[in-house]
């Protein structure tokens, strides 16, 4: 226990703090899920739900629309089934009351994801203490929370969250199942986990490409290791090894690929493979800017007192990072092989996920390393010095946070908390919502073909990025007049429109 100004602060003080900074954080985001909207693919994909739950809304209209939307799309445009059943189910559909629904989800998923792998990780190879492994897990959560690529397409559109966040976060899931797997002993409970990874196998395999071919990466190279570690627990996880193979099959020989590849200009295997590691390069610090570096150097004491106790070996900490490296670059593959570019923006949230994971995962490797070298031991024994878990640490590295935000040219998009606060405070996100209803109300009682609706007066980045054009015939125009049932939409500028 250490004392700063006379204060007290122990592991367990210093856990529950870093759990109250957690729920603090994830106030404002929670709060603006209230402001979203439905739009664009939201409106395609969900059509099927709003059309079906008229008659009534039970289990049995979740699965129905989900399969039957996902059977379409597989034959018309692309195979991820498990994004595909998710997207169909817009919680908008029900009532544009109840679309916050799905970023709550969205949000949830990713902090019990990431909170339950790294629990599940520090437990199972450092055996660190609880209230070390609960602060460590929480830096790794505000991390991957606050530092989202795009906080827009991540959390507060449904359609685009729950293709990557919600579909990597299932990811991070299907990495603790596999991790604990291997560990338990009692055959009853092997069964049913081994039955559970099976079932997050088949829905990673229908994820984006991203998470679908990360996720598979992952289960067989696992499967490796116990081929040399321990061969007979290997027979656990064939099963999941073969029904993810199954569902990537379904995912990637979908017909709609074709038709939806059709429309771009695609690389070679080669090509694809050589721009992927050049793109994984350029992005590195664009993944990480300072933020992530200093929630980083705040996890250095933590971890320096598990990785310390343990007694796993740290064997080939730069065959680890060269291998880190790799994963992450499989990130951009998919794109340039399908698409000839690193890919979208939204699709980038993924591999930042898992590279910022990769990230926490490499410095705890190194410092586990080093501990475990006769050059700690030979420092310490002429200096005197000792690593200790010392609450200054955490107050330095405050500091710099915030030094790094007061310098930051985008504060808003940077951390994610602040901009969902700053649009909340402003009144943007409730004007703009207001907005939106306004313009619901006006095609719903309009009686014109080609419905004209105001374009809008406050945008708030997180909740919009690109309002409807002039021009009924623009796709993203198209699927909110089907959804409605109108020839087409427009949108006029306001003056114009209110001043008829």
């Amino acid at each position: 226990m250490k004392k700063i100004l006379g204060i007290s602060f122990s592991k367990r003080i210093i856990a529950v703090l870093s759990l109250i900074c957690l729920f603090l954080a994830l106030l404002p985001l929670y709060r603006l899920t209230l402001y979203t909207i439905p739009r664009y693919d939201d409106f395609g994909y969900g059509r099927s739900m709003w059309e079906a739950q008229r008659y009534g809304y039970g289990i049995g209209t979740i699965l129905k629309v989900g399969f039957e939307t996902a059977k379409g799309f597989h034959y018309s445009w692309q195979g991820t089934y498990s994004s595909i059943f998710m997207m169909a189910q817009m919680p908008g559909a029900l009532g544009f009351q109840y679309y916050f629904i799905g970023p709550v989800i969205l949000i949830t998923s990713l902090v019990v994801s990431v909170m339950f792998m790294s629990m599940v990780l520090t437990g199972a190879y450092l055996k660190g203490d609880v209230w070390d492994r609960i602060t460590f897990s929480v830096i790794v959560t505000l991390t991957l929370t606050e530092c989202i690529y795009t906080a827009q397409q991540g959390f507060f559109w449904y359609n685009s969250g729950v293709h990557y966040v919600f579909m990597h976060s299932m990811m991070f899931i299907m990495v603790g199942i596999i991790v604990i797997l291997s560990r338990i002993k009692n055959i009853v409970g092997r069964i049913i986990l081994a039955l559970i990874l099976a079932f997050f196998s088949l829905i990673c395999a229908g994820a984006n490409f991203v998470t679908c071919i990360q996720g598979i990466l992952i289960l067989a190279g696992f499967i490796l290791i116990l081929l040399v570690a321990d061969p007979k627990k290997t027979i656990w996880y064939l099963p999941s090894f073969f029904v993810y193979a199954y569902g990537l099959r379904l995912s990637l020989l979908a017909p709609g690929n074709a038709n939806r590849q059709a429309s771009y200009m695609g690389l070679g295997v080669k090509d694809s493979i050589i721009s992927s590691f050049k793109a994984g390069f350029e992005n590195l610090w664009i993944f990480s800017g300072p933020f992530v570096l200093a929630l980083l150097l705040m996890a250095i004491p933590v971890i320096w007192m598990m990785v310390k106790k343990t007694d796993f070996k740290f064997r080939f900490p730069w065959l680890f990072s060269v291998l880190s490296y790799c994963f992450y670059c499989t990130g951009f593959t998919s794109s340039f092989y399908s698409m000839g570019n690193a890919g979208l923006s939204r699709t980038w949230i993924a591999v930042c996920f898992s590279y910022q994971a990769l990230l926490f995962a490499n410095e705890v490797y190194w410092l586990g390393y080093i501990a475990h070298t006769s050059l700690v031991a030979k420092i310490s024994a002429k200096t005197g010095m000792q690593m200790t878990h010392f609450v200054l640490h955490y107050v330095v590295v405050l500091a710099i946070l915030f030094i790094a935000f007061k310098k930051s040219t985008n504060p808003i998009g940077a951390i994610s908390s602040f901009g969902a606060y700053y649009y909340i405070h402003t009144g943007e996100a409730y004007a703009f919502h207001e907005e939106f209803l306004d313009r619901v109300r006006i095609i719903e009682e309009s009686d014109h073909k080609i419905v004209d609706v105001p374009e809008y007066g406050y945008m708030p980045w997180f909740l919009i990025n690109r309002d409807i054009t002039d021009d009924p015939n623009n796709e993203e125009n198209r699927m909110m007049a089907i959804y409605f049932g109108a020839e087409g939409i427009r949108s006029v500028p306001r003056d114009e429109y209110y001043g008829r």
